[in-house]
């Protein structure tokens, strides 16, 4: 039998020619190209640059390599680093399968609740992990949880069913967390993927199953390697669910102990060195990507993907449907439903019958004495200022690593990948120590510490789709007469729109969120939400910082359907 397929015609065509630069000629794009890098070395190198110089710096000031031998022999550090490794794994398969198949559900098939299944995945991903945990230590902590009392007095069971204070736990809320990088960036790239080369898959023969091995799995594998790499550096730089959780649990991960070591007295030089480790680790998973997908061509010629009827599952529809469901009520429903109850809860351990549910605590969070609107208004700059900025900047550095034979090019890609994997108080350490003279007390020091930290999300979005686009279609333009930048403007922007608005939500969710970063980074008059949360957790208001992630959440999911709604409304007008 002749195994020849699409997929393998495309592998056998020699991949078109880079676009060959004429710089000088070329002022505006050297502007441009030139500013994306300036950028890039300045949010990302110079704060690398000075927690480098303190991992190799003793207390004395001078140059020693003894503080990696410190970190070694420091109570607890290998423990935390095996537990780290095992956290990644156990996340990174989870994540990787969920996130897979649900994408693959949801674009190539019959299933039902499509866009349940979508906005439930934002859903989980718009949630900050330390609320998370908040709302599932409320459902299912081992002895005083809501939900575990409820099933215990249903069932009639002397133990509790469900412990999310171990390390499980942990697993959970970060898989049900991070699973959603994995989803859109395979969404994506099965939006761009032309669906006429499953079909003469299955004219020729092949079932559902061996279509989607051979065909979209194939192509789509760029987005899978890169989106696990992302779950995976996230994971390895996860702080605010294994904070709370480890604390509980007594089990420490490599954040929670570089957190320790910043604690008064801050020992610097010491948090940089295990923050260097982790920069090997992110340098060899570039390699293995690099050398997994770097001999194949992934891309498909042509600038309108073909729409065709779904793949019907037939028997498997409502088991696929039920699968579907399950994640969105473990990753989504459950936990949003119990900020929700959480928020209106006015005496916390009471039953909850509708004495104990009251807005009280919404009625104060809008009450302009208590102080949230400030952090309000610097949160949304933020998210806005740092996803616009990402967006551009990812449009610009994906082009220069695809489309270019600039010299270095591909330390570019590396630069930002670094970024996304060094811990974030890690970074945060850095960029304080770079820039607290220039930007001391503004909310620039943070749109810094956010859009270096959160590049890597968009990056990797546009230049999964930029892969798939051949270089034939702007060279094409070139010959024509347009000139580069009405090229990438007419013809290449556009083809990117889907790439680029789900970095931009993704991002944007990211930074109205982030609080690792902002902890360190914020002053008084430039708190944010997530800094006031955990102030209001500290202080024993729970229903509070309930209440107030719900608003945070509502935004989020506001502003998605925005721009999901944008969106479809210029595909339609391309289509």
């Amino acid at each position: 039998m002749n195994d020849f397929s699409p997929v393998s015609a495309l592998r056998m065509a020699p991949a078109p020619s880079r676009v060959r630069l004429d710089w000088l000629a070329q002022p505006v794009r050297l502007a441009i190209i030139g500013a994306a890098i300036a950028v890039l070395l300045g949010i990302v190198a110079y704060p690398l640059a000075y927690l480098l110089k303190f991992s190799l710096t003793g207390a004395d000031g001078a140059f020693t390599l003894d503080t990696f031998g410190t970190v070694l022999h420091t109570p607890g550090m290998f423990a935390a680093a095996g537990n780290s490794l095992i956290l990644v794994a156990w996340v990174v398969t989870l994540s990787t399968l969920v996130g897979t198949a649900l994408a693959w559900l949801v674009a190539r098939t019959d299933v039902p609740a499509k866009g349940l299944v979508v906005a439930c995945a934002g859903i989980s991903f718009v949630i900050p992990t330390f609320i998370t945990v908040v709302a599932w230590i409320f459902l299912a902590a081992p002895n005083s949880g809501y939900l575990n009392r409820l099933l215990m007095d249903w069932l009639g069971i002397a133990s509790p069913p469900f412990d999310i204070i171990s390390f499980g736990g942990l697993v959970l809320i970060e898989t049900i967390h991070l699973y959603p990088l994995v989803f859109f960036s395979v969404l994506s790239a099965l939006n761009n993927v032309d669906v006429s080369h499953e079909q003469a898959a299955r004219i020729l023969g092949a079932g559902r199953l061996r279509s989607a091995l051979t065909i979209s799995l194939p192509l789509v594998l760029p987005a899978i390697l890169a989106s696990a790499i992302l779950v995976m550096l996230d994971t390895l730089s996860s702080f605010g669910a294994p904070s709370v959780i480890g604390t509980m649990a007594n089990f420490s991960v490599l954040t929670t102990k570089l957190y320790d070591l910043l604690a008064f007295p801050p020992q610097l030089n010491l948090a940089a060195a295990i923050a260097v480790p982790i920069v090997v680790y992110t340098l060899l998973c570039l390699g293995v990507q690099r050398l997994l997908v770097g001999r194949d061509d992934y891309r498909t010629l042509g600038g309108k993907v073909t729409r065709t009827q779904p793949v019907a599952l037939g028997r498997w529809r409502w088991p696929a449907f039920a699968a579907s469901l399950a994640v969105v009520f473990l990753s989504a429903v459950l936990p949003l439903g119990g900020l929700l109850v959480l928020s209106l809860i006015q005496v916390l351990g009471m039953p909850i019958d509708a004495g104990n549910l009251a807005l009280s605590h919404y009625r104060q969070l809008f009450d302009e004495s208590f102080g949230t609107f400030a952090a309000f208004e610097n949160s949304m700059l933020l998210a806005l200022a740092t996803a616009t900025l990402c967006a551009g900047l990812a449009v610009v550095c994906a082009w220069i690593v695809e489309r270019t034979r600039l010299p270095g090019r591909g330390l570019v890609t590396v630069l930002i990948m670094i970024a996304y994997g060094f811990p974030s108080i890690a970074f945060g350490v850095g960029i304080m120590l770079g820039y607290i003279d220039a930007f001391h007390g503004t909310l620039t020091l943070l749109l810094i510490a956010y859009a270096a930290k959160q590049l890597p999300v968009t990056f990797v979005l546009v230049r999964t789709a930029l892969k798939q686009i051949s270089a034939d279609l702007e060279e094409a333009a070139r010959i024509a007469g347009a000139g580069w930048l009405r090229t990438v403007w007419d013809i290449t922007l556009p083809l990117l729109r889907v790439s680029v608005g789900i970095g931009w939500i993704l991002v944007f969710s990211l930074s109205i969120r982030e609080l690792s970063m902002s902890v360190l980074l914020a002053q008084t008059d430039t708190q944010v939400m997530s800094t006031v949360i955990l102030q209001l957790i500290a202080d024993g208001s729970i229903e509070m910082a309930a209440a107030l992630s719900v608003v945070v959440v509502a935004i989020c999911l506001g502003v998605m359907g925005l721009v999901w709604k944008i969106a479809g409304r210029a595909a339609s007008l391309h289509g």
